[in-house]
């Protein structure tokens, strides 16, 4: 009993510990399929307990039932009778074993709820919970099993998840009063063992006082660590509870503190960096021009299967000596003006794997320590060798604002442009339809009117902003948001418009960087990583590479994100579909604003929160989605069904059983075996009644006994009689007597006792006969038992040869 109060601790306290991981996922589908497994490795902990168990077997057994809850959850599809593992579904697992880790590799939290993540999450969950039962309770050391429930806790802090304060909190607390029951639990059990092994509940001494005083112990102990902060000076809150990093660390004005502030780019960092409950500084710039240009980071202009590849040009760098290479394609200069814009990043701004520089595009020069070098192709500017934290230089840039009429007749792009920029995979080619549709009832007539009607179907009402959508990285993530989801940030939006333009024929490529940020007076600009960003850039010829803005801006989307004036000319009103708004400008536009309207577009940057999740690429591996069009099939149903379908084989199961028993017996033809068959019905009807009989006694005792404690009627007493009559002349009498008669007289002495009894007796007796269940547990106890003495026996003649061998050794001689 005592093991069993302690293995539900430490189910209790995994599953509190658990609590922890819900920033990773989207949903709560996970903590399900974790808590299945946590109930299974409990189920299967006690049941090896029943009889002493080496450690290592008990363990096996628990990872064979972890792996067969698994199974049934993920791969039953394959498995026969939708149970047993069969080859195929074990290699089914594994392959979602594989596409997890490569998804949790490459993808970064809060991710939708993958086969294969989950499938990670259920089994992490599991051996946590293996590991703990295995060390608090077969080792009796629950202190030592807050080590595996701490790396379970401590998983989002090291993929520098993004934690609100009340969430954070409630499972920190949830957390820590799991693990206190567990140490509350092992201490209940020492105290009450201090005198005498295994007491007895009339022996067991009374541990409340004590285990009062550990709860106050270990209470007063987590208030203390929660509160430390606030009392002591300097020391502030740390990412336990959604803030920053290390210690101290205030925004302030963005001139210096804020840590962990970082450049986007199209990794898995990305995303950590940006996901944070408050916005941290990254830069201030000083420019002059009212509607500043975006500052480019990265550039990704491969298109492949598996989304956009940064470099898709062979890499062709070039020194900035301070002047770059020429932009690409821009060789008309009647709509262009140079600005000069002066940078300084923030001192808490880590490094960066490419030493990308925030510019504006196209930038002709920067001045900037080190040896800064340029690609050609994309402008990027780039040196590894320089820290980013409190780097300062100055860019010079063209900004540009084409007319409608200059874009319209842009002639077509040079052959190198085309090979480069118009590749589309296969995988996308489906999505041509939609793009002609969009565009065809938008009624484009130039290329330039069609990348318009692109932005602003996009940007329009039928698409809806928000952060918790899944990263769009190949066709079908891609069409699932085009056609089914509709809604996404600015990941999901660019990506969108670059590849249908290019199905369209316009060169296109998606740039990551920042939005202008928002005004803080004397032309000075904040950007933070709130304003981080990414947005398509299409080609036309005389122009070069032009920014497009597809994802809803201001209130209702990415807030500090401004449609360029090109795009929204009088001329382009019409443009768009009907009955669709175009992109409002965002706060930037107010730069020149007053204090109140300035204040306004802090706000709104503020509570624009930009972040990349993870995706539903490579669930198809593994069979999740079905085929576009076709019905999807929730694994998790069919696991629901099966464990339905369990429950009542479960209920059914010791009724059935008995009703089997009573048939066969009843099938023997002569007196004697019909006389013993009664004799046993009565037997088995009493013990499933709870008025069952010593085997001592007999026949004619039993009758005896039960009729007068039941208080059967006369009937069911005479028939009671002539039972326990024929088996005595069955064992002891020359001639049995006649049995044709004791199948109903049988069935008269079962109703009788059902009617003697409550009716709970009555329904147990049916759904759970004790008959039944006794043998089952019988047989597990004999098995055991056979167990046990085949270990004692191999156990001994290992001893005995180690003995012989070693006489000194064992301090015995063999004999002995």
């Amino acid at each position: 009993m005592t093991n069993y109060r302690r293995t539900l601790a430490a189910a209790l306290a995994t599953a509190a510990a658990s609590v922890s991981l819900y920033p990773i996922f989207i949903g709560v589908l996970w903590f399900w399929a974790g808590l299945g497994s946590i109930v299974i490795v409990a189920a299967v902990s006690m049941a090896t307990r029943l009889r002493p168990l080496p450690v290592p077997v008990g363990l096996l057994a628990g990872v064979a039932a972890l792996l067969l809850y698994l199974n049934l959850a993920l791969s039953n599809a394959r498995s026969l009778y939708h149970v047993l593992p069969t080859p195929t579904s074990m290699r089914l697992l594994f392959d979602l074993a594989g596409q997890g880790f490569n998804e949790a590799g490459k993808y970064a939290p809060p991710v939708p709820e993958l086969r294969g993540m989950v499938l990670l999450a259920a089994a992490g969950i599991g051996i946590t919970a293996l590991l703990t039962d295995l060390i608090a309770v077969r080792l009796s050391s629950a202190a030592l099993a807050g080590l595996p429930l701490l790396l379970l806790f401590t998983e989002p802090f090291t993929l520098s998840v993004s934690r609100g304060f009340f969430g954070t909190t409630v499972a920190f607390c949830v957390g820590v009063a799991g693990y206190l029951a567990l140490l509350s639990s092992e201490g209940r059990d020492r105290i009450r063992e201090w005198e005498r092994p295994q007491p007895s509940a009339g022996d067991a001494p009374d541990t409340r006082t004590l285990a009062a005083a550990g709860r106050r112990v270990g209470f007063a102990s987590v208030v203390i660590a929660l509160c430390l902060p606030i009392v002591v000076p300097g020391l502030h809150v740390t990412r336990l509870f959604g803030g920053q990093p290390g210690i101290g660390g205030a925004a302030g004005d963005g001139r210096g503190g804020g840590a962990g502030a970082g450049f986007p780019d199209p990794n898995t960092r990305l995303s950590q960096e940006l996901k944070m409950t408050q916005a941290a500084p990254v830069l201030i710039y000083t420019t002059k021009a009212a509607n500043p240009d975006y500052l480019q980071v990265y550039v990704l202009d491969r298109l492949t299967d598996d989304g956009w590849r940064i470099f898709g040009q062979p890499e062709s760098l070039a020194t900035v000596g301070p002047r770059l290479p020429a932009p690409p394609g821009l060789t008309s200069a009647t709509s262009v003006t140079s600005v000069t814009t002066s940078v300084e990043i923030n001192s808490n701004v880590g490094a960066d794997e490419l030493g990308a520089l925030p510019v504006p595009y196209p930038a002709a020069t920067v001045s900037v320590p080190g040896t800064a070098r340029a690609d050609r192709a994309t402008l990027m500017v780039l040196d590894p060798s320089v820290a980013l934290g409190g780097l300062k230089y100055s860019v010079t840039s063209l900004s540009e604002s084409p007319s409608q009429q200059e874009l319209d007749a842009a002639p077509s792009p040079p052959s190198d442009i085309r090979e480069h920029y118009l590749a589309v995979p296969a995988a996308y080619d489906s999505l041509f339809s939609l793009a002609k549709s969009v565009v065809r009832k938008a009624g484009a007539k130039t290329l330039f009117d069609e990348a318009v009607a692109l932005q602003n179907w996009l940007s329009g009402g039928a698409f809806k902003y928000t952060l918790n959508a899944p990263t769009v990285l190949d066709a079908r993530g891609l069409e699932q948001f085009l056609s089914d989801s509709k809604a996404g940030y600015c990941q999901q939006f660019s990506f969108a418009m670059a590849v249908l333009s290019r199905l369209l024929g316009i060169p296109s490529r998606v740039a990551y960087g920042f939005t202008s940020g928002t005004s803080i007076g004397d032309n000075e600009w904040l950007v933070t990583t709130h304003d981080a960003h990414a947005w398509p850039e299409l080609y036309f010829q005389g122009a070069g590479w032009l920014r497009f803005e597809p994802t809803p801006s201001g209130g209702n989307g990415q807030g500090t994100a401004t449609a360029p004036s090109y795009t929204l000319a009088p001329g382009n009103a019409s443009v768009g579909a009907p009955g669709q708004s175009t992109p409002a400008a965002g706060p930037s536009a107010s730069a020149g604003g007053s204090p109140s309207e300035q204040a306004l577009a802090k706000k709104i940057a503020a509570e624009s929160v930009f972040g990349i999740t993870s995706s539903d690429v490579g669930a198809d591996a593994g069979g999740g989605r079905a085929a576009s069009g076709g019905a999807t099939v929730n694994p998790w149903e069919v696991l629901g069904l099966v464990v339905a379908g369990l429950l009542a084989v479960a209920v059914a199961a010791p009724w059935c059983t008995r009703l089997a028993v009573r048939r066969r017996r009843w099938r023997r033809a002569d007196d004697v075996a019909l006389a013993h068959a009664a004799w046993r019905e009565l037997r088995d009807d009493l013990v499933d009644h709870s008025a069952g009989c010593l085997p001592s006694e007999s026949p004619r005792a039993v009758a005896a006994r039960a009729g007068t404690s039941l208080a059967l009627a006369e009937p069911a007493r005479a028939a009671l009689g002539r039972i326990a009559m024929a088996e005595e002349r069955a064992r002891y009498a020359a001639r049995p007597a006649d049995g044709s008669g004791l199948r109903h007289d049988s069935a008269t002495v079962r109703r009788a006792i059902a009617a003697a009894v409550p009716g709970t007796t009555r329904w147990r007796a049916r759904l759970a006969p004790a008959s039944v269940l006794g043998r089952a547990l019988g047989a597990i106890t004999a098995a055991g038992d056979t167990y046990r003495g085949v270990r004692g026996a191999v156990t001994g003649r290992i001893r005995a040869g180690l003995l012989a061998r070693y006489p000194r050794s064992g301090g015995h001689s063999p004999g002995r």
